[in-house]
């Protein structure tokens, strides 16, 4: 029996916080196809997006299909449902169409960073065994608690600092403390001084001779 039996399904919804435009644009870019070969997808109906798969590659396409922001489900239709099971939905669609089934490859999606080959396992399914952790052994029997409001440390009266000030004295209000000292007035004599009148030349251009450098003995590599 082929076990090719897996489709995945797709009614609609949306991961949180999508816009479904950009979704139709990312969902029509992973089936290199147009925009306007993926509305009916978005229709609300449930609709079987790709059939006849083994479950590791529908849970790819689920998985890349979640990345473009449209949330899928993986069923397998090779499971005898129980009797009271309601029908299969009424309006079903395949992919094919739609025109997508030339457009897309039957190998799994690529190109999906640590989650490429990635699988789900089924709900239930225990992941990791629960391992007891014995609890940490802390010796506190040097530590004890005290009343409450009880004083932790006793305050400590500091005394103030014994500051010597029987050799300071205090003048009156208004008493000069140092006497001022005369300054005397400089005294500059400008009389060998004077301005001369505006473009005069003060001091004559000389010319100074260029250097005489011997590179004779240079060269350049």
């Amino acid at each position: 029996m082929s076990d090719n039996t897996f489709e995945v399904i797709f009614s609609g919804e949306l991961s949180e916080g999508a816009a479904p435009e950009q979704v139709k644009g990312n969902v029509a870019a992973l089936f290199k196809v147009e925009v306007a070969r993926v509305e009916r997808l978005f229709s609300g109906a449930t609709v079987a997006i790709k059939k006849g798969l083994d479950e590791a590659t529908a849970q790819r396409y689920r998985q890349a299909l979640l990345q473009a922001g449209a949330i899928c489900q993986v069923v397998n239709r090779a499971a005898v449902p129980p009797a009271d099971a309601p029908a299969r939905p009424a309006v079903e669609e395949d992919s094919s169409a739609l025109g997508l089934q030339k457009s897309v490859v039957k190998a799994a999606p690529t190109g999906l960073g640590e989650l490429d080959g990635a699988s789900v396992d089924a709900p239930g399914v225990i992941l990791v065994e629960h391992r007891e952790v014995a609890a940490p052994q802390i010796d506190t029997s040097q530590l004890s608690l005290d009343q409450t409001d009880a004083e932790l440390t006793q305050h400590e009266e500091v005394a103030p600092p014994r500051v010597d000030l029987s050799a300071l004295s205090m003048g009156e209000p208004g008493e000069i403390l140092v006497e001022a000292e005369p300054v005397e007035v400089l005294e500059v004599e400008f009389g060998e001084l004077h301005l001369d009148e505006p473009g005069v030349t003060l001091v004559e251009h000389e010319e100074v001779p260029k250097p005489q450098i011997d590179t004779s003995k240079l060269s350049l590599d």
